[in-house]
């Protein structure tokens, strides 16, 4: 059959179409195949109509992502809120490019150092009190209790405005909120050091602490999910309640400015020493101040993980989730049990170590190996944590049976069943302070998992609350009269073991993981 191309265009194209596949057919002008005006035509209405669709699939495809978040913000428990993780799920169509900023280990480091100051304000009289009692008359451990006790007090009063403050507000506002109370009240304390005042101004300095303890110690995992991808936040989070930890390191080094009682020291020296303290205390949150007033956002430009910029649950809903949720409730409880004791114990070290022959300075540099170990060892189990997920409880098992063993070793040693040296109870306090704070990171991330997509600040929120409870109940002993303080060990020894068995028939998630890792199409970049 003999095909004329020349005769009608309209013929030309319908001939050329059934010969060519749709792959082959080409206008190229001189050197190919011309089929002339009407296959233009259709051509041109083929791409129109391939553009409407692509056009339509997108705004499809918008319309899907705005009722996923819609969904995700008013998702509530359903049921005992076991199984509930929200309606937040990764879109399989989209293609999400997450960019991590260098400028996060600047925030990381800022707020890093906040933490560390925080807590040397929270805990500062413990390590100086031979001091205090000799150098300010009416000081005796009950004062200094009471003033560890009162930014417990105040963070149970404050932790639900507060969490409601940071949620409409964000994180800027929370770090220079709490960096301004410090700062304030440091500085009351520096106005005299007659007595009774600057014991009532110290008492002041304590409530302020309180005040700023929520959104210092809330933000922790808020900052930790906002600047750091999946395989970095456990770590991230670690470094941070690491840096609060180690902030007790400053405090137990106030030995070196104050100087313990002695006959050939006279009060006004001492009490020139504490005020010497006072003035550093101050100068150094001024400059903390300063440095967040210059750079301190509440989240990149770039989320780095789907779930940091998923939306989470309001705060009123997510605390009615927070309550159905039983393994959520028994983390919890774990937790506080474990925990409290031990986040307690450190402030009243030298307590548990005067009958052992360990005076103040004596006791400052077990205090300080103790903290050092549980600022570091902490981190070390976030990053395994990041590494090998989904390993989270077995993790949690050793080290809460590691301070199990290092609470039983003191016991016998401060019982005399064990001959007394001072290497057993450097490794024993060591290893009871060093397992059970690296615990704290890993017990977050559990409760994190279990309560999403409820907000995490609110949840490390209740989770301090709990363990701030238990450190509240922990040092009220202290003010029964001729109590002494051998209930100490046996306390620390019963509250490290039983939570032990709450744990293995635990079941926990990892949500958040999960999710972050099952996001299709996610690319990483780099940007300073």
């Amino acid at each position: 059959m003999k095909l004329d191309i020349h005769t009608h265009p309209c013929r030309t194209q319908q001939n050329t179409d059934s010969l060519f596949p749709a792959h082959e057919r080409r206008d190229e002008g001189v050197g190919g195949t011309t089929y002339g005006a009407c296959g233009e035509k259709r051509r041109e209405g083929e791409e129109k109509k391939e553009r409407r669709e692509g056009e339509e699939k997108d705004e499809k495809r918008e319309g899907e992502e705005k009722n996923e978040r819609g969904e995700g913000e008013e998702s509530e428990v359903r049921g005992e809120g076991e199984d509930n993780r929200g309606s937040v799920i990764p879109n399989q169509n989209n293609t999400n490019t997450k960019t991590l900023y260098k400028r996060r280990f600047w925030i990381l480091a800022l707020f890093s150092a906040i933490c560390f100051v925080h807590n040397t304000l929270w805990i500062t009289w413990g390590p100086i009190s031979e001091t205090m009692e000799a150098a300010f008359p009416g000081w005796s451990s009950s004062t200094v209790a009471l003033l560890t006790n009162w930014p417990g007090i105040i963070y149970e009063i404050t932790v639900l405005p507060t969490c409601w403050l940071i949620q409409r507000y964000g994180l800027r506002a929370a770090t220079l909120t709490s960096i301004a109370l410090m700062t304030f009240g440091t500085a009351l304390r520096c106005i005299t050091s007659v007595i009774p005042a600057f014991t009532v101004l110290c008492h002041l300095c304590a409530i302020m602490v309180g005040l700023s303890a929520p959104a210092v110690l809330s933000v922790i995992p808020l900052l930790a999910a906002a600047w750091f991808p999946t395989r970095e936040r456990t770590t991230a989070l670690a470094v941070l309640l690491g840096s609060h930890q180690l902030g007790a390191v400053g405090s137990y080094l106030e030995p070196l400015l104050v100087s313990p009682p002695s006959p050939s020291i006279s009060i006004q020296e001492l009490q020139h020493d504490v005020m010497l303290l006072m003035y550093v205390g101050v100068g150094v949150t001024v400059v903390l101040m300063v440095a967040a007033l210059v750079y301190f956002p509440s989240k990149p430009p770039t989320p780095p993980s789907f779930t940091s910029d998923s939306p989470r649950v309001d705060i009123i809903p997510a605390l009615r989730q927070m309550v159905r949720n039983k393994r959520l409730v028994v983390i919890l409880c774990t937790y506080a049990v474990f925990a409290g004791p031990s986040l307690a114990w450190i402030t009243v070290l030298n307590y548990s170590l005067l009958p052992l022959g360990f005076h103040q300075n004596d006791s400052m540099w077990v205090g300080v190996v103790s903290v050092i170990a549980s600022s570091v060892v902490p981190v070390l189990s976030g990053r395994i944590n990041d590494l090998l997920q989904g390993h989270i409880k077995l993790l949690l098992a050793v080290f809460m049976v590691g301070t199990t063993i290092c609470n039983l070793w003191f016991l016998l040693l401060t019982n005399g069943v064990i001959p007394l040296s001072t290497w057993q109870v450097y490794v024993s306090v060591v290893g009871i302070i060093a397992c059970s704070y690296s615990a704290v990171p890993l017990f977050s991330e559990a409760a994190f998992d279990l309560a999403y997509p409820a907000p995490e600040f609110l949840v490390s929120g209740v989770m301090i609350g709990t363990d701030i409870f238990v450190m509240f109940l922990f040092l009220l002993i202290f003010n029964i009269p001729n109590v002494g303080y051998s209930w100490v060990t046996y306390t620390m020894t019963l509250t490290s073991s039983i939570p032990i068995l709450s744990l293995l028939k635990l079941k926990l998630d990892t949500t958040r993981a999960d999710l972050d890792c099952g996001t299709p199409h996610t690319s990483t970049t780099l940007d300073p």
